[in-house]
């Protein structure tokens, strides 16, 4: 039976495609100001000639 000895690997994989916190920002950030601006404004906003 042979002993197998561990070596490290002799460099690091390089990651591939985008990390995934620039993707969920990239994808939610549209998201949150469209809902910011689209949302019904109150009405004693609207009352005041905010429209």
């Amino acid at each position: 039976m042979a002993i197998h000895t561990y070596r490290p690997a002799t460099k690091n994989p390089e990651p591939a495609g985008t990390p995934l916190t620039v993707l969920m920002l990239v994808t939610t950030t549209p998201a949150v100001l469209a809902a910011a601006l689209l949302r019904p404004r109150s009405q004693s906003a609207a009352r005041r000639g905010r429209t």
